[in-house]
């Protein structure tokens, strides 16, 4: 089985272990045109983004899945920089986060459908990078219309052209099960999907529902535990589950950026790095996994939550499409 990788294809077994929803940069396009250097400054987030991911490769990641979508500033030239910088792979995401907005308002399901089949086929803004998972978001209230148009045009691109999906959910409006409804009726299987950021819980019904429906889970904040749920929770959670037979659907990763152009400022950025008070890219290895290891989970079996667990995601079998 073969993966879109931003330097080539990859075969699945070259995977190893895998950080399945991190960002190099989110920062808006037209922010970045409009105000240049006081919003964004290419090489100083390049320097830190390598800095950071080669201390990653150093405790053992191989491959880092860019979760940043079309709308959220997704630059594919510098996610193609920093692989060649770090030796790591990368695989970059097709698809829309959750806003509402006023250019997805009045396009059909089919126009949006075109647009994302294109780059899947063709490449990414003129390069030869194609995606190797695609993205969908929804916020933390009812799925909208525009949503749910963006979710069955997801769907369907995912189903043709056998691509796993990343589906942004928010436990706290538990619509989990809404998304699948919603992505399965488009033709993708539930065994293409990842439910990202279900860590954020700990009600042990909901997810074992969400399991039942044959998707993964993302446990993918481990970035956040300050504000949104923290280790100790996170870390009882997924031990329970593996408990309860659930580890090969679980997956870790962060959900962090080297710059976040949603929060803060530039000049905070460039006084401070965020990454360099303890939290980055191999918290995880030098935290979680420890504490996963406390909390009775075989060591084995946590690796396999890095490295099998991605390799499967990724040997898509997907359902036929609606006829």
């Amino acid at each position: 089985m073969k993966v879109h990788g931003v330097l080539g294809e990859l075969d699945v077994a070259e995977l190893g272990q895998t950080l399945v929803h991190e960002h190099i940069v989110t920062a808006d396009w037209s922010l970045r045109m409009a105000f240049g250097e006081r919003f964004y400054q290419h090489d100083l987030v390049a320097d830190r983004a390598v800095e950071h991911f080669l201390k990653a490769r150093d405790h053992g990641v191989r491959t880092i899945v860019d979760g940043t979508p079309v709308n959220m500033g997704r630059d594919v030239r510098l996610v193609r920089e920093v692989a060649e910088r770090t030796g790591l792979n990368f695989i970059v995401s097709s698809g829309f986060y959750f806003q509402d907005e006023v250019y997805l308002t009045y396009r059909s399901p089919d126009e949006i459908h075109e647009w994302l089949s294109t780059e899947c086929r063709d490449g990414i803004a003129g390069t030869d990078i194609r995606p190797g998972i695609m993205k969908v978001a929804c916020a933390d209230n009812a799925i909208t219309p525009v949503q749910e148009k963006v979710l069955r045009a997801v769907g369907r691109v995912a189903a043709e052209q056998g691509l796993p999906i990343f589906a942004h959910h928010h436990t706290s409006a538990a619509n989990g099960e809404g998304i699948l409804d919603l992505l399965e009726e488009a033709g993708a299987a539930a065994s293409q999907v990842v439910l990202g950021h279900s860590g954020d819980t700990n009600d042990l019904d909901y997810l074992e529902r969400l399991l039942r429906r044959g998707c993964y889970l993302g446990m993918d904040r481990f970035g956040h535990c300050a504000v949104s749920n923290s280790l100790t929770d996170r870390v009882a959670t997924i031990a329970e589950l593996c408990a309860r037979g659930h580890a090969d659907r679980l997956l870790l990763s962060h959900d962090l950026a080297t710059y976040w152009g949603v929060f803060g400022t530039w000049q905070d950025f460039v006084s401070h790095d965020p990454l360099a008070d303890g939290v980055d890219f191999s918290f995880i290895h030098r935290e979680v996994l420890p504490a996963l290891d406390a909390a009775g989970v075989e060591p084995g079996r946590a690796l396999a939550l890095l490295e099998q667990n991605p390799a499967e995601l990724f040997t898509i079998k997907t359902a036929s499409l609606p006829s």
